[in-house]
């Protein structure tokens, strides 16, 4: 079987194609659907036309790989837009149905994705919110969702490093009491993003990134590295896309953060994420 998953994410749309449970590539649009979300509790109406237009794009593509099945799935923008019925609606004019996936179900598709061995925690930062699930192979015992990531830390505080940490930290003391875990793993965005900042990817390696390992220290000099340039420095620095540019900050400072109140130095990035956590999860269904 031939399978297309496409994740509507709060920052970008990304296409998954695989053989199987096998990943044959990845795409990704940054659309931004979130932009705004944490300060009008709705999303854009532009944004979500670009966003509609991205997703019926990537089905088009399904298409023409002869995928036998495509799953469409949503995750934080839609599920806590006050007007998600309106994108909801966008998308089934185009004949697309879409899934949106609960805060919870969240953690656990990353979690599925991700995983390796022995008890893993998987932390997922994305545009509007950000997951832990800790488990090993035979399942969860903690997971997590909580409504803070790149777009609304944005939204909220721009690059104010005291508003952004105050934010973070009010946030991040609702994950409460992690239970005890061997390996740190990171999925999403931010993760990736740092590792082809570091190795100065002018394309992205999906192969270079699965498996590395970033250390608070790098993610925290990176990050001060790139809030001391100014916008037109960033867009030519190699590994940081455009439409990351003004939200990386953020991610960055949610990133160490997190892995400060776990008590971890280090994290290993991984390339499988919740588009193979959704496959494993639900292709067979």
């Amino acid at each position: 079987m031939k399978y297309a998953v496409i994740d509507i994410g709060s920052n970008s749309v990304r296409l998954m194609v695989s053989e199987d449970l096998e990943r044959i590539y990845k795409k990704i649009n940054t659309t931004r659907l979130g932009l705004g979300l944490a300060l009008t509790g709705q999303l854009d109406r532009d944004r979500m036309a670009e966003t509609a237009e991205a997703v019926e794009q990537y089905v088009i593509e399904a298409k023409e790989e002869n995928c036998d099945e495509i799953f469409v799935f949503a995750t934080e923008a839609v599920r806590s837009a006050a007007n998600r019925e309106e994108f909801v609606g966008l998308l089934a004019s185009k004949g697309i149905k879409v899934e949106i996936i609960a805060s919870e179900d969240e953690a656990r598709l990353g979690f599925a994705g991700a995983y390796t061995s022995g008890v893993c925690c998987v932390l997922d930062i994305g545009g509007g919110s950000a997951e832990l699930a800790v488990g090993d192979g035979n399942g969860l015992t903690y997971a997590k969702s909580l409504p803070i990531g790149l777009m609304r830390i944005y939204d909220r505080c721009q690059e104010d490093v005291e508003a952004i940490d105050a934010y973070v930290a009010d946030t991040i003391c609702q994950y409460g009491k992690v239970p005890k875990f061997d390996n740190l793993l990171a999925i999403g965005g931010t993760a990736t993003t740092f590792v082809a900042i570091k190795e100065k990817m002018k394309e992205y390696d999906p192969k270079v990134v699965d498996g590395y390992v970033l250390t608070k220290d790098d993610i925290e000099e990176m990050t001060e590295k790139i809030r001391a340039m100014d916008m037109q420095d960033r867009l030519l620095l190699p590994g940081l896309e455009p439409k990351r540019a003004n939200v990386i900050v953020g991610g960055g400072r949610l990133l160490s953060a997190i892995m400060g109140m776990l008590g971890r130095d280090s994290l290993v990035v991984r390339e499988s994420d919740n588009q193979e956590g959704f496959l494993m999860m639900f292709g067979s269904k």
